[in-house]
């Protein structure tokens, strides 16, 4: 867990210098809560329980593909995730789809819906979950809140973000955090990771990738 975060801590130091950077676009508000989207990112996960006499992991290649769109302030959020298991004799492979709907107003948004999970071998086959998300904000600064986000891998979390950075605690015990490091006033290199304790079970991901607006959405523009 804790190179975890000094890999995060670095990545949110490079998207605080970058946006001071006189060779890079600086962040500004957009107009609605949310501007269009879409990411696709790779990295690796590892879960597993722990007991009285030790505990076990197994460990995942990650792929999250995903996005949201915004309809005069209707929006739709889509996210895959497949998680491919790189060790023998543990859990098989796995996917989760979310799709959520909801409206993003100038300072607010809110998106719910569900969450299928399929795995392989598994029983039952495919489980279905509710998700929720929402965040307020307060000029460059958002207060952020959610139930199964990220496909259904993060628990009930509440955060804050800065501009391209955010931190959040996740319940009952853990941490989460994003960085984007912006290469252009539309694409960026988009950095997720978390870490967390759910009774005896724990798990920790970092993944990396780009992630870009629409035109639709630049600062300014139309959403």
């Amino acid at each position: 867990m804790r190179s975890l975060f000094l890999v995060l801590a670095l990545s949110a130091s490079l998207a605080a210098r970058a946006q001071g950077s006189s060779g890079l676009v600086p962040y500004e508000p957009p107009p609605r809560a949310l501007t269009n989207e879409i990411h696709s990112q790779v990295g690796l996960l590892t879960g597993g329980y722990s007991f009285g006499g030790g505990s076990w992991n197994d460990l995942y290649a990650a792929t999250f593909t995903g996005g949201h769109y915004l309809f005069h302030g209707f929006t739709v959020e889509a996210g895959l995730l497949s998680l491919t298991p790189l060790e023998g004799g543990g859990p098989g492979w796995s996917a989760s789809l979310s799709v959520r709907l909801g409206y993003t107003g100038e300072r607010w948004n809110v998106l719910a819906g569900p969450v299928v999970q399929a795995a392989y071998p598994s029983t039952p086959l495919v489980t279905v979950l509710p998700s929720l998300k929402g965040l307020y904000r307060l000029e460059k600064v958002s207060l952020e809140a959610g139930v199964l986000d990220m496909a259904g891998l993060v628990p009930a979390h509440v955060g804050v973000s800065y501009g391209p950075v955010s931190l959040a605690y996740v319940l009952p015990l853990g941490a989460r955090a994003a960085a984007r490091i912006p290469l252009s006033a539309r694409v960026g290199i988009q950095v997720d990771g978390f870490a967390f304790r759910l009774g005896s079970a724990h798990s920790a991901m970092l993944i990396l990738g780009l992630v870009g607006n629409p035109p639709s959405s630049r600062p300014g523009g139309k959403s």
